[in-house]
């Protein structure tokens, strides 16, 4: 297992448990002490955890706090790499697509090739702007405008809801913080309220999942399971069941294997 994906772990452990003990990282992970102390070590740095002796404690949650996203786009990266390319074969060419912020979809910008995008993502412009920097060729793009969430790359807040209100689009991609049995949630009503602005103008949408979304908490919900046409997601053995539950309420299921 990568450093990137013991991090996420570590979170995903955090999240229903106050404190994790070096030991039990070790025992986790199969890992030597010094490897557990680098991740820790380096969680710390970025103030998601708390240091203390023999382990790392939960930093407690904020209204609005989400986790800086250079640390978020290194977790999972083939699998996500895996879900944007199966995305992509949903967009027809030449379409008009909501793109929502994230550490998955913003890869999707080394990937567009036409049509139109209106996102409210900076981290998705800045990476067309390097495949295209002479400003031709590429998709055409609507960056909204709002408030710049500086540790998601994201603009929103009730200015980016009413443009994004004033569009439509034949699909919208988007990936939440977290999946439950009613459906997708995110880490803050602004964020949320964003990609639901989104969803009710769309005729087409998908929803990208690794497999760290299954089971993670996050406060505000998105939408229900009703509003979601296509999820595409990692499957592993552990989340199979829940695929199938999700699949029977008429969400069609795209699973991506290892």
């Amino acid at each position: 297992m990568k450093a990137a994906e013991r991090e996420a772990e570590i979170l995903r452990y955090l999240d229903t448990h106050e404190f994790m003990a070096t030991e039990t990282a070790m025992a986790l992970f199969r890992a030597s002490p010094a490897t557990v102390r680098r991740d820790f070590n380096h969680l710390a740095e970025g103030h998601i955890v708390h240091r203390v002796r023999g382990g790392v404690r939960s930093i407690p949650a904020e209204v609005g706090q989400s986790i800086p996203f250079s640390l978020r786009e290194q977790w999972f990266a083939r699998e996500k790499a895996r879900l944007v390319e199966k995305a992509m074969e949903f967009i027809a060419p030449g379409s008009v697509t909501f793109l929502h912020g994230g550490s998955t979809t913003n890869s999707m910008a080394n990937l567009w090739k036409d049509g139109c995008v209106i996102t409210d993502s900076i981290g998705f412009c800045e990476l067309l702007g390097r495949r295209f920097p002479a400003g031709e060729g590429g998709p055409q793009v609507s960056l909204a405008g709002g408030a710049l969430d500086l540790k998601a790359g994201v603009v929103m807040g009730s200015r980016t809801e009413r443009i994004l209100n004033q569009y439509h689009a034949d699909a919208v991609v988007f990936s939440a913080r977290g999946l439950d049995e009613e459906g997708c949630l995110d880490t803050n009503d602004d964020a949320a309220g964003c990609i639901r602005a989104m969803i009710d103008h769309a005729s087409l949408v998908i929803l990208l999942a690794d497999r760290s979304k299954f089971g993670s908490p996050a406060m505000a919900r998105v939408v229900s399971w009703n509003r979601i046409d296509i999820l595409i997601a990692a499957a592993t053995p552990e989340n199979r069941e829940e695929l199938r539950r999700i699949a029977r309420l008429g969400v069609r299921v795209v699973p991506i294997g290892d």
